[in-house]
């Protein structure tokens, strides 16, 4: 299955709400969060504020990422979101979607990638995700969100 990988557009914001709400990964506070995040992206632009990127499969969109330099710092950058639908996790497109960013992040000078995840178990999967695309763990703090979830930090450092 070919994965296409392109600017989010103000049109994909429908999709994007239903890859965050089906994936059953985020609570409706969590998307609400991400769908702001999306409006300041498209109203600020990508190098103003946050990068977002779908990928398409079949012409529809299956899976989005949303990125953004990290303030008071010079080449590092934070991955803020990524969410792939159901009917396509395990089919290459959240590889894509990183590989994507990585080289979108490399060609504005930056060197690394910072992710912050939740560390309760519904999160495994997004861990060793994290961690087969060659992303170091750097740390936890435990009950950071709420007590029993913890924040877990992840990076890599691009070459």
């Amino acid at each position: 299955m070919g994965v296409t990988i392109r600017a989010l557009e103000p049109a994909d914001r429908r999709a994007v709400a239903a890859i965050l709400m089906e994936c059953e990964a985020f609570s409706l506070e969590e998307t609400r969060v991400a769908l702001e995040m999306i409006d300041a992206g498209l109203a600020d632009g990508p190098e103003h504020g946050y990068a977002l990127f779908v990928a398409e499969t079949n012409k529809t969109v299956a899976g989005y990422v949303c990125i953004g330099r990290t303030p008071l710092t010079i080449s590092t950058w934070h991955l803020y979101w990524i969410g792939v639908h159901p009917r396509a996790q395990r089919l290459g497109v959240g590889r894509a979607l990183q590989t994507y960013i990585e080289d979108y992040i490399r060609g504005r000078q930056g060197t690394r990638v910072v992710v912050e995840t939740s560390g309760r178990p519904d999160y495994e999967g997004s861990r060793r995700f994290y961690a087969a695309i060659g992303y170091q763990l750097a740390g936890r703090i435990a009950d950071y969100y709420k007590p029993g979830d913890d924040c877990v930090f992840y990076y890599k450092v691009l070459s």
